[in-house]
Protein backbone atom coordinates (compact mmCIF):
# COMPACT_ATOMS: atom_id res chain seq x y z
CA UNK A 1 0.00 0.00 0.00
CA UNK A 2 2.85 2.35 0.76
CA UNK A 3 4.25 1.69 -2.71
CA UNK A 4 1.02 2.85 -4.36
CA UNK A 5 0.98 5.98 -2.18
CA UNK A 6 4.62 6.70 -3.04
CA UNK A 7 3.96 6.26 -6.77
CA UNK A 8 0.99 8.65 -6.51
CA UNK A 9 3.15 11.14 -4.62
CA UNK A 10 5.85 10.96 -7.30
CA UNK A 11 3.39 11.20 -10.19
CA UNK A 12 1.53 14.24 -8.90
CA UNK A 13 4.73 15.88 -7.67
CA UNK A 14 6.34 15.57 -11.10
CA UNK A 15 3.13 16.68 -12.79
CA UNK A 16 3.06 19.81 -10.64
CA UNK A 17 6.73 20.46 -11.40
CA UNK A 18 5.92 20.23 -15.10
CA UNK A 19 3.01 22.67 -14.69
CA UNK A 20 5.12 25.14 -12.71
CA UNK A 21 7.94 24.91 -15.27
CA UNK A 22 5.55 25.21 -18.23
CA UNK A 23 3.96 28.41 -16.91
CA UNK A 24 7.29 29.85 -15.73
CA UNK A 25 6.35 30.01 -12.06
CA UNK A 26 8.98 30.00 -9.29
CA UNK A 27 9.85 26.42 -8.36
CA UNK A 28 11.26 27.03 -4.87
CA UNK A 29 7.95 26.79 -2.92
CA UNK A 30 7.01 23.63 -4.78
CA UNK A 31 10.42 22.01 -4.34
CA UNK A 32 10.40 22.82 -0.62
CA UNK A 33 6.95 21.24 -0.27
CA UNK A 34 8.03 18.16 -2.21
CA UNK A 35 11.20 17.69 -0.18
CA UNK A 36 9.35 18.04 3.11
CA UNK A 37 6.58 15.67 2.05
CA UNK A 38 9.05 13.00 0.87
CA UNK A 39 10.98 13.29 4.13
CA UNK A 40 7.83 12.96 6.24
CA UNK A 41 6.51 10.16 3.98
CA UNK A 42 9.40 7.91 4.98
CA UNK A 43 8.60 8.55 8.64
CA UNK A 44 4.85 8.03 8.24
CA UNK A 45 3.14 7.49 4.87
CA UNK A 46 -0.20 8.94 6.00
CA UNK A 47 1.42 12.10 7.34
CA UNK A 48 3.57 12.32 4.22
CA UNK A 49 0.49 12.36 2.00
CA UNK A 50 -1.12 14.98 4.23
CA UNK A 51 2.02 17.14 4.07
CA UNK A 52 2.06 16.66 0.30
CA UNK A 53 -1.50 17.93 -0.07
CA UNK A 54 -0.97 20.86 2.28
CA UNK A 55 2.39 21.71 0.73
CA UNK A 56 1.06 21.67 -2.82
CA UNK A 57 -1.88 23.84 -1.81
CA UNK A 58 0.39 26.37 -0.09
CA UNK A 59 2.86 26.36 -3.00
CA UNK A 60 0.08 27.15 -5.49
CA UNK A 61 -1.28 29.81 -3.12
CA UNK A 62 2.11 31.53 -2.75
CA UNK A 63 2.77 31.50 -6.49
CA UNK A 64 -0.75 32.76 -7.26
CA UNK A 65 -0.36 35.54 -4.72
CA UNK A 66 2.82 36.76 -6.44
CA UNK A 67 1.15 37.00 -9.85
Amino acid sequence: METVAFIALLFFGLLNLLVFHRFKKPLLPLLAALFLSFFVFFLSPALGLLFFLLGQTLAFYVVGKRA
